[in-house]
């Protein structure tokens, strides 16, 4: 029910688990809720269970909770279904890490408000410890929970819906219309800390002094927001910076076809779909730190794509350097790139993953 990436992600793989309903190991899928949200999400799927934990005690058969989001250790609902799964029933547990907490945690160590997730991090490898397997959606955060003492997991990438790959020559109304003219440089995503966007504001400085023509797009929410907006004053760039607020899809396309360059200088992030989204669709080079997890993807595929190592310099020299002329090879390859990590390929590497946590021969069931 939460807006943001995980959600989003949580939300599609259900989707594609009951459009693939065939293929899986399981006789039915239950969905777990608060109570508070049953009624809705029963009417947005009528064909499916929807319980909530004073329900749990009715199902008889052998299950296995998928946890989509890291369960906090906070006395949420969710966290009830973790205790009660794992300590009364006994039954089989898939975490699914989209983020680490601990990383999260040092970043925002002067936010009062995240100590309330102290628990969390000090338990944090118990909790991961505790699953029949854990999901990471890239290399990078595998290495990081192996360090916690995880030795069964599995990295299955995140995944981009084919609404991406398709035309659309639907008009768009922007209150800030994209002056062609300009050298226009795009991000979109969570405007936080570990997104690296002060760093990005931080290069522009000099850049703007040379190139007046230099605009920035930044399309998207959080808690950074204001800390960006005051960084832009104190650098004298406020007239170059454009905070978009959230975009829905289409707006999100007509910014990628129109500008010169997007940008995500993340500190670090596991497998991004802002990222994904941008290789897709954006007829202008996307450039990425190495920090971001798509990097091990791209590395071990030998694509030549458009990441740099982290430091302002670096951000500096790529926005110095940035052709009016789109590079259409560079678009080609990113787009090779991103047809790799379509829900059509990475549902089955859930599917499979089910099969192995029971035991089953995936190839076997499946066999025509």
């Amino acid at each position: 029910m939460n807006e943001g990436s995980p959600s989003n992600v949580a939300r599609k793989l259900l989707a594609e688990l009951i459009e693939h309903k065939n293929s899986l190991p399981f006789e039915e899928i239950i969905i777990f809720s608060k109570k508070k949200n049953v009624k809705i999400i029963k009417r947005n799927f009528q064909n499916l269970r929807v319980i909530s934990y004073a329900e749990l005690n009715d199902i008889s058969e052998d299950y296995i909770v998928h946890f989509p989001v890291l369960p906090f250790i906070l006395p949420n609902s969710k966290f009830l279904l973790y205790i009660y799964t794992k300590f009364m029933k006994r039954k089989r547990i898939i975490i699914q890490y989209h983020g680490d907490v601990r990383t999260e945690l040092k970043s925002s160590y002067k936010d009062i408000r995240s100590l309330v997730h102290l628990l969390s991090y000090i338990f944090l490898p118990k909790l991961l410890k505790s699953a029949e397997i854990v999901i990471t959606h890239s290399y990078y955060m595998n290495t990081i929970i192996k360090k916690y003492g995880v030795s069964k997991s599995a990295v299955i990438p995140n995944a981009i819906d084919k609404y991406w790959f398709q035309q659309s020559d639907k008009y768009i109304y922007l209150k800030e219309p994209i002056d062609e003219n300009k050298c226009n440089i795009f991000y979109h995503g969570r405007l936080s800390w570990e997104k690296g966007i002060d760093l990005l504001l931080e290069a522009a400085e000099s850049c703007i002094k040379k190139n007046k023509n230099i605009i920035i797009y930044l399309a998207g929410e959080g808690p950074q927001k204001k800390q960006l907006k005051d960084l832009c004053s104190k650098l004298e760039i406020s007239r170059n910076v454009v905070f978009l607020g959230n975009l829905n899809k289409e707006q999100l396309k007509f910014f990628f076809k129109s500008v010169d360059l997007a940008i995500y200088p993340s500190r670090f992030d596991n497998f991004p779909l802002a990222v994904l989204e941008a290789l897709t669709c954006a007829n202008c080079p996307v450039y990425f730190s190495k920090n971001v997890g798509i990097y091990d993807f791209v590395i071990r595929d030998n694509f030549k794509l458009n990441y740099f190592e982290l430091c302002i310099s670096n951000i500096t020299n790529i926005l110095d350097n940035v052709s009016v002329d789109k590079n259409k090879g560079t678009v080609t390859l990113q787009r090779e790139f991103a047809k790799k990590f379509t829900w059509n390929t990475v549902i089955f590497k859930y599917i499979k993953l089910y099969y192995d946590v029971l035991g089953e021969d995936f190839e076997k069931s499946n066999q025509v």
